[in-house]
């Protein structure tokens, strides 16, 4: 009887370690990463703590649009969103969750800083202009980061900026006023200036109301104002007096139009019933050679600006 007692204890003896020591090694089973954050585009590798290597473990994703997984548990960031990847051995469930986020973005869009037009005078606020020098708010929406131009007058379609001009684009010079000096802008002259700008601003640059420049003739102009304010004085000269008039028949070459006070532009060239122009502000940017008809400009009302 004493020696089956003895024997009994011997065997429990050498069993309880035996136990311990197998759930021991069962607790220590886990991922080596519980959360994890990447970028769209980049991947980890989940591994298996505490597990006989040549026991299968089976990967799987909660959503594969978001994160996927290989069978040896490399996990790839697929687009923005949450995920869990759950690794299974045997029985025995573990997961890892995942979150993508969006790649920081670290370009400068070098292209929009140079197309900018240098801004040739800080505007105080007491020299506001009036509403025929300065567009209403209404004229121009916002956006993200600047506002454009969206109330364009009515015009015909606007031909290519690489046509060249109609044979009436170079008009013959004009004489110059009694008593005018040598130096005196003719239209072929005034034609010639213009076209010599095509490269300074040239077709599609970018020009929106954050444009500004101060004319001494039209005063502070934001935009298409200020634009065709500078090109007036680049050809004219800041020195020459402007007056005003509102009949299509005495437009000239080089005359600065107001149309439907909402929009400013230079005229190029001018037939018997359209002319066509350079502005700015057309949809955000410089625009070459956009024909308006007599009946639109009439229609949309104008005011021209001359310095002849």
């Amino acid at each position: 009887m004493k020696k089956q007692i003895i024997t009994s204890l011997l065997i429990l003896s050498l069993c309880t370690p035996l136990t311990q020591s197998i759930d021991s090694s069962a607790a220590k089973v886990c991922l080596n990463k519980k959360k994890v954050t990447l970028t769209k585009g980049s991947t980890r590798t989940l591994k298996v703590k505490g597990v006989n290597k040549k026991k299968t473990v089976k990967w799987k994703s909660s959503n594969k649009r978001i994160v996927t997984v290989s069978k040896k548990g490399v996990i790839k960031a697929k687009k923005k969103g949450s995920a869990t990847i759950t690794a299974t051995i045997k029985k025995q469930k573990l997961r890892c969750k995942v979150k993508v986020i969006a790649k920081k973005s670290t370009t400068v869009n070098k292209s929009a800083a140079t197309k900018t037009p240098t801004i040739t005078q800080k505007p105080s606020t007491s020299q506001c202009p009036t509403t025929q020098q300065c567009p209403s708010a209404t004229s121009y929406p916002s956006f993200p980061w600047l506002p454009t131009f969206s109330q364009m007058p009515s015009a015909t379609k606007a031909p290519s900026a690489t046509k060249a001009p109609a044979k009436t684009a170079a008009p013959s010079a004009t004489k110059a006023p009694t008593g005018s000096s040598s130096s005196t802008v003719t239209e072929e002259g005034a034609y010639k200036t213009l076209n010599s700008l095509r490269s300074t601003y040239p077709e599609g640059m970018t020009l929106t109301n954050s444009y500004y420049y101060y004319s001494p003739c039209f005063g502070n102009g934001y935009g298409c104002y200020g634009f065709a304010a500078k090109l007036s004085d680049t050809v004219f000269g800041t020195g020459t007096s402007c007056s005003t008039h509102t009949s299509f028949e005495k437009i000239k070459v080089g005359d600065n139009i107001r149309i439907g006070n909402s929009h400013s532009v230079i005229v190029l060239t001018k037939s018997s019933n359209s002319i066509t122009v350079v502005e700015g502000n057309y949809n955000s940017s410089v625009h070459w050679d956009r024909t308006i008809t007599k009946s639109s400009l009439e229609k949309d009302g104008f005011k021209v600006t001359t310095r002849y």
